[in-house]
């Protein structure tokens, strides 16, 4: 028999009956971290209850892991507008590209700009460009 529990770098690890532990290289997310706090209680010895600090302790820790995930998520979202915003500024302007390994450079004016997977893309003379490979602006 094993226990999960999650460490300090919000990583699983197994404890052991022997008393080893071995990670369980996966990061625990959220709902997994909630499951693991309600299955613990709900499968501790009710004549010695978990002692307060570490629950509080561990609530402590899940609230700051729900924190950090909102703040990912705020952070990628105005990494996003940053991306759209610097590259709106390229709309209507004639720039070059070096091209990368699916197409060749490109020169022409910018019409529009999307973003897909992560990545700006430059619509020039009908073509997506990646707007990294941009090496001059007119």
């Amino acid at each position: 028999m094993s226990v999960q529990y999650i460490n300090s770098s919000g990583t699983a690890a197994n404890v052991n009956a022997d008393g080893t532990v071995s990670s369980a290289n996966k990061d625990v997310t959220q709902n997994e971290f909630l499951q693991l706090l309600v299955t613990e209680m709900q499968n501790q010895d009710p004549t010695q209850p978990t002692d307060e600090t570490q629950t509080l302790s561990q609530l402590a820790q899940f609230s700051s892991l729900e924190q950090m995930t909102n703040l990912n998520q705020t952070m990628t979202q105005n990494n996003t507008y940053s991306q759209i915003a610097q590259s709106a500024a390229l709309i209507g302007k004639t720039v070059t590209t070096s091209g990368d390994s699916t197409t060749s450079g490109v020169t022409g004016v910018v019409s529009a700009v999307a973003i897909n997977g992560g990545k700006t893309y430059l619509e020039i003379g009908g073509q997506s460009v990646d707007a990294s490979t941009v090496t001059q602006i007119q």
